[in-house]
């Protein structure tokens, strides 16, 4: 949605302790951001800000809410709205993998399981229509509402919290569905017009 701030904010919050300021970004500055990042001296990066609005499911989000330092994050509420009408679709069933208790590997070739889950939020978004119908608040009638469901909500932060965040949530042992999620941020910053933060970008390696 916005963002403040650019490359050449990262090197002067950097040089802030000399006293220093430049007004233009050279091939110095370019090496400044590879030293700092070589270094470990990460503070500069806090300066610039990001803002996202981001659509996804709320087991996705809960995932991304588990990065909460240097973001802030307003969501929309079922408390004031009805947004049961959106949810992810499973066109393929992964299966748990054998090393690691959270993760997932390989296909799991059970299309009738996949129509079951259809079937069920189905039924979930029948019940939830039936109990606002009746007169039940929406806040306890969200209760029936699975974790596939769409949620909305505006996340803002420093620059160096989204890199952390892309740094975990973009390896191959992360959530498949929060990858997707996360790749599509980055390529969002990678083509703000300008490319404002493209040298502190490929400094982390991303």
């Amino acid at each position: 949605m916005n963002y403040f701030g650019d490359d050449l904010m990262v090197v002067n919050a950097a040089r802030v302790s000399y006293g220093k300021e430049k007004l233009n970004f050279d091939e110095k500055d370019s090496k400044l951001i590879k030293f700092l990042v070589e270094h470990k001296h990460v503070a500069p990066f806090r300066h610039p800000q990001l803002q996202f609005r981001i659509e996804c499911s709320i087991f996705v989000e809960r995932q991304l809410f588990k990065h909460q330092v240097g973001l802030s994050a307003n969501s929309i509420s079922g408390r004031y709205v009805d947004f049961s009408d959106k949810y992810h679709e499973t066109s393929e069933l992964r299966k748990q993998s054998k090393s690691s208790k959270q993760g997932s590997e390989g296909v799991l070739d059970r299309p009738d399981l996949i129509e079951k889950m259809k079937s069920h939020v189905e039924s979930s978004k029948t019940l939830y229509k039936e109990l606002c119908d009746a007169g039940v608040a929406k806040e306890q009638a969200r209760v029936i509402l699975p974790l596939c469901l769409e949620t909305q909500f505006m996340w803002t932060g420093s620059l160096l919290a989204y890199i952390h965040l892309w740094n975990l949530r973009l390896k191959p042992d992360a959530q498949l569905e929060t990858r997707e999620v996360a790749q599509k941020m980055l390529d969002l910053v990678k083509n703000i017009e300008g490319n404002p933060f493209e040298h502190t970008i490929a400094a982390f390696g991303l």
